[in-house]
């Protein structure tokens, strides 16, 4: 399925991003971005999800392999009203797995400016984690997101600092009052863009 509003996600970034592809091309760890600093363990938590998945809207601890997707939760600034995205592998027929896809879309503030600041990515350890298992998404199609969750505490292996300047691409922006009234019309709808 041909899904326009997606991306391919980067293989290349700033020296930041490239660390964090290589803790999780060379050491195995999974990456969780977050607006706290100086956390020793991660804690499960109930996510805002409106998604149709049951696993997304689990009280756990949330990581990925891809370090654009957590960076995107890293630099979403507290002005942030909404963050729309998705990371995951088209399935193909067979089964087999097509080139990662990145979708990021931050709700706009009245200045317009993406509604990114300064935010730390963690790198945790993989054992902990389940990932997500194939679906069926209304608007991607078959799919393998690239989410994993761990149930229990979760302890950090490394702290990074991450910058708007790290994020290896501009990123898109939405009106928030218009797609909240279109989530509120068609709670399947995602990613609600023509509102």
């Amino acid at each position: 399925m041909e899904v326009p509003w997606t991306r391919d996600v980067p293989t290349a970034g700033s020296p930041v991003w490239e660390r964090l592809a290589r803790l999780v091309d060379q050491r195995g760890l999974l990456l969780h971005g977050s607006r706290t600093p100086g956390l020793a363990t991660l804690e499960p938590a109930a996510p805002l999800d409106r998604g149709p998945d049951v696993y997304s809207k689990s009280t756990a601890v949330f990581a990925t392999e891809d370090p654009t997707w957590a960076m995107g939760y890293a630099l979403r600034d507290e002005s942030c009203l909404r963050l729309l995205n998705a990371c995951f592998h088209p399935l193909a027929a067979d089964g087999s797995w097509g080139p990662r896809r990145i979708f990021l879309s931050y709700a706009r503030p009245a200045s317009g400016t993406p509604p990114l600041s300064r935010g730390v990515v963690y790198a945790v350890p993989r054992g902990p984690f389940t990932r997500m298992p194939p679906h069926d998404d209304p608007a991607l199609g078959s799919i393998v997101e690239c989410q994993w969750i761990a149930t229990d505490p979760v302890p950090v292996m490394v702290e990074i600092v991450v910058e708007p300047l790290d994020m290896p691409f501009a990123v898109r922006t939405h009106d928030h009052d218009r797609v909240s009234a279109a989530m509120d019309a068609d709670p399947s709808g995602f990613p609600w863009l023509d509102a």
